[in-house]
């Protein structure tokens, strides 16, 4: 009976010993808050918000030691600034392209 207890506690100290190694060594993701306000100004408002919130999210998440969530709302935050990027890509080159139509015409 002695031998199961001290068993027991062997593990739940290993346990805590793991959790507090991996603690110290989980290192704080990039946020992409630059790329989230690089979105928003420069590309499409709409999907920039989005990954600003995102991006606002990382820091306070990973203090309070959920990094999983903080590693999610990271990549997260830089798929919608990328989805942001392409699409206002897309729409620029839309527009340039019955732009120069446009002007192509009254020549």
């Amino acid at each position: 009976m002695d031998e199961t207890l001290l068993n027991q506690q062997a593990e739940v100290n290993t346990q805590a010993n793991q959790q507090t190694q991996k603690e110290i060594f989980v290192p704080k993701p990039n946020n992409n808050m630059a790329l989230a306000i690089f979105t928003t100004v420069c590309c499409c408002p709409p999907f920039g918000i989005v990954a600003i919130i995102m991006a606002s999210k990382v820091n306070n998440l990973y203090y309070l030691k959920q990094y999983d969530m903080a590693q999610k709302y990271a990549d997260d935050a830089k798929k919608w600034s990328l989805i942001g990027i392409a699409s206002g890509l897309v729409v620029q080159i839309i527009y340039f392209v019955i732009y120069g139509a446009a002007m192509l015409a009254n020549m």
